[in-house]
């Protein structure tokens, strides 16, 4: 009985993280072993002999699988069944399995690509998550900020809200832009395009994965939205201060996260300083179109009960125009979507 409750307790809700990633890993293995016509095993392959790719891969899914492996390591949800009498060893398999198990789309992709001694690669990489899962930052002693004004006070209070609160997102929004960037770069390196065309394609595949890392960490800043606007109607700030606050952080999330998947693509595909050069000034452009357009669907739904519905698909409709314009117009696409992140956002009632 106390196992069962210690796995309702601690295996349950990493299982429910999991399942995210299950369908993540789902949608990108159908873009990655469909169009690129790769199989896990050219996959693993280029993971072993390249050591560029092999860091990046092991990187990706360390970053995204670490905030489960801390539940069910740290297992803070049955912090009072541990004080109770039972048995240490059982808990201690099931959450070793559990941690394996909930790896099935990495242990899939080694299995099928390399064998028996890719799951020994896959057990390897756990026993460091479960080192990682172990590890308690600091806590360090609260300050109390000095801002000059109310945009750098709203700003700060957006930012601090994602230091605080929205670790396990930044955590997976690193992961899962690395992979926005690597596979870029694969289908750069597999279409044999340079210059505007792999600026054009590698900004579009970019502009469409980060879609799922910043999901999480947007759903934090409205929340840090909604519960400051008391704060900034008492102190007389503008309705237009509030919303470029919000559009700055966001803005950064989304920059952030472009620089580390154009990192990953060259390191993947390693493209020529031309190409390098357009495809960070597409990405970046887009990205700063995509924040601006991404505040005003979030603007839209802050006083709606459906703002987690709202902000993905605000999102999805964002990455979709961005995609489009850089489909339609070329690389002159970007003049486009910032023209129209700009636009929405001048559609905000002061």
């Amino acid at each position: 009985m106390w196992l069962s409750v210690w796995m309702r307790a601690v295996v349950g809700p990493a299982a429910r993280r999991a399942a995210g990633i299950w369908v993540g890993s789902a949608i990108l293995a159908a873009v990655i072993f469909g169009p690129t016509g790769m199989q896990p095993r050219d996959l693993t392959r280029l993971a072993l002999h390249a050591p560029a790719v092999g860091l990046v891969l092991a990187l990706i899914w360390l970053l995204v699988y670490l905030p489960i492996a801390r539940v069910i390591v740290r297992a803070d949800g049955a912090r009072y069944l541990a004080s109770l009498p039972h048995a240490r060893l059982p808990p201690i398999l099931v959450g070793a399995c559990a941690l394996l198990v909930l790896q099935l789309p990495w242990l899939a992709l080694w299995l099928l690509g390399d064998g028996a001694r890719g799951v020994a690669l896959v057990a390897a990489l756990t026993i460091v998550m479960v080192l990682l899962a172990r590890w308690r930052p600091p806590v360090t002693s609260p300050r109390v900020p000095r801002w000059s004004s109310g945009f750098t006070a709203l700003r700060g209070v957006h930012l601090r809200a994602l230091r605080r609160r929205a670790g396990d997102a930044l955590m997976r929004g690193t992961g899962l832009a690395i992979l926005a960037g690597a596979t870029a770069g694969l289908f750069v390196r597999n279409n044999h395009v340079d210059g505007a065309a792999a600026a054009v394609l590698g900004g579009s595949v970019i502009a469409i994965v980060l879609i799922p890392a910043q999901v999480g960490v947007l759903l934090v800043l409205v929340d840090s939205h909604r519960q400051s606007a008391w704060l900034a109607a008492s102190l007389g700030l503008s309705r237009a201060t509030s919303v470029a606050s919000l559009a700055f952080a966001i803005a950064i999330v989304h920059l952030a996260a472009t620089v580390l998947a154009l990192i990953a693509a060259a390191l993947v595909c390693q493209p020529d300083l031309e190409t390098f050069a357009l495809l960070s000034g597409t990405s970046l452009v887009v990205a700063i179109g995509s924040a601006l357009g991404e505040t005003r669907a979030l603007l839209g739904a802050e006083h709606t009960d459906s703002i987690a519905q709202r902000t993905v698909s605000g999102a999805v409709l964002v990455g979709a125009a961005s995609v489009f314009f850089l489909g339609t117009f070329g690389i002159a696409g970007v003049l486009a979507v910032l023209a129209a992140g700009a636009l929405a956002l001048g559609t905000v009632r002061p």
